[in-house]
């Protein structure tokens, strides 16, 4: 069976809007408890740590604690620092982007 490519990319614009929508739409007329709120409030920290972590720390598949064989290790914590000192999202990225290349490009 052929699809139609057009069909396809409406079909997945309506399966990725449609988990987006309905929640707005049933929970718009509510009023959310205030300790769910705020236990929902954690949910992206907690999601961008996983990935971050999980990059940082498993180099080739396996777990690194090296940071002469694994090489995202000074980077981000230089980057780290950086965020914590400077409060600026861009000049972290910037520090953490530019460190990282550098580290990988002298070893």
């Amino acid at each position: 069976m052929k699809l139609n490519p057009w069909t396809l990319i409406l079909g997945m614009a309506i399966v990725t809007y449609l988990p987006r929508m309905l929640p707005m739409l049933v929970l718009s007329k509510r009023t959310i408890p205030e300790k769910l709120a705020k236990w929902m409030s954690f949910i992206p920290v907690s999601i961008f740590s996983a990935l971050i972590f999980s990059d940082i720390f498993f180099w080739s598949g396996d777990l690194t604690l090296d940071p002469l064989t694994n090489f995202k290790l000074i980077p981000s914590l230089l980057t780290a620092g950086v965020a914590y000192y400077t409060k600026s999202l861009l000049f972290s990225m910037v520090v953490g982007v530019i460190s990282l290349s550098l580290f990988i490009y002298l070893n």
